[in-house]
């Protein structure tokens, strides 16, 4: 699961410390892992559940109480801070494991134990140990942002629509994927299933979706303005680190002419290919990607305020 250390304008535990939280994440993460894999599965928790709601009001009023109180925390703690607030950071967040019921395949316990991670990656790129932002509950659903936290290795570092200061003014981008090889600066596509995207040189593309046609600010605009931004700041804090700009649209196809040689077009009909290879990608963290993680963390702005125990 890829770490998400920048998003928007909120405050993020990896700017902090950007050389020591990736790593603390994956060791957190493989410890837990291995729990979550010695738990012995209950086949029968659901029969009986199932069973015993059928009872009298009652004992179905107990069960379903006891149920919630093995199942579910209170609703902030839910929210945002899994697990005990901890006030020394030598100390590690926690977060509560799911329970495994009845069988289970290998690809559901995963998804399920990737699920139970997303909370505690929302709380460290929206909190430090002094500092908080308010977080909006529909990340939690963002299916964009799923797909880039839970669709790559640990070893990518996400940023998701941050807002640099590009002269003392707020730009919102768009993703960038920080690679032990690479930066990706992405504009993803969330284009209707085999829409086609014609594009050229002009300010102005064309969607066709089915029997219709639409247009839209031709996206590579934004693209090579985060690629720059990207640049400039990595060569003023003397940081040399390769940059590679994504145009993706995974469920449609894109066509363009004499559009921007420098522009990788990841369509349909090489998106396998190209996602395949991401995943392959098992270098581990390096310190000249977590140099360029900092200084681009550095130029980002955050909105923040102190944690209620810290008052």
């Amino acid at each position: 699961m890829a770490q998400l250390i920048k998003l928007q304008d909120y405050i993020s535990r990896y700017e902090v410390d950007v050389y020591r939280y990736p790593s603390q994440y994956m060791r957190l993460k493989k410890q837990q892992w291995n729990t979550f894999l010695q738990q012995e599965p209950d086949p029968q928790s659901e029969t009986e559940l199932s069973s015993l709601q059928e009872e009298e009001p009652l004992k179905q009023n107990k069960l379903t109480t006891l149920f919630q109180s093995l199942k579910k925390k209170p609703e902030v703690e839910e929210e945002l801070h899994i697990g005990k607030v901890v006030k020394s950071e030598e100390e590690l967040d926690e977060w509560e494991l799911p329970k495994l019921l009845g069988d289970r395949s290998p690809e559901e316990k995963k998804q399920l134990f990737l699920n139970a991670i997303l909370p505690l990656q929302l709380k460290w790129a929206s909190s430090t140990i002094r500092e908080m932002s308010y977080l909006q509950k529909n990340y939690k659903r963002e299916s964009t942002l799923l797909y880039f936290l839970q669709r790559f290795p640990d070893t990518y570092l996400v940023m998701y629509k941050p807002i640099f200061l590009v002269k003392h003014a707020p730009v919102e981008l768009e993703v960038i994927l920080i690679t032990p090889a690479e930066i990706i600066a992405i504009t993803y596509m969330e284009e209707e299933q085999n829409s086609v995207v014609l594009g050229n040189n002009e300010r102005f593309w064309a969607i066709r979706e089915k029997e219709k046609e639409r247009k839209i600010v031709n996206p590579t605009i934004s693209l090579n303005r985060m690629g720059s931004i990207i640049k400039n700041i990595l060569a003023y804090h003397d940081v040399d680190f390769p940059i590679t700009k994504v145009l993706l649209h995974h469920n449609g196809y894109i066509d363009i002419t004499d559009g921007p040689s420098d522009i990788h077009v990841i369509d349909k009909r090489g998106y396998e290919s190209w996602f395949e290879k991401m995943r392959a990608n098992k270098l581990p963290l390096k310190h000249n990607q977590l140099k360029a993680a900092g200084v681009l963390l550095s130029h980002c702005q955050s909105t923040y305020v102190d944690r209620p125990e810290w008052k």
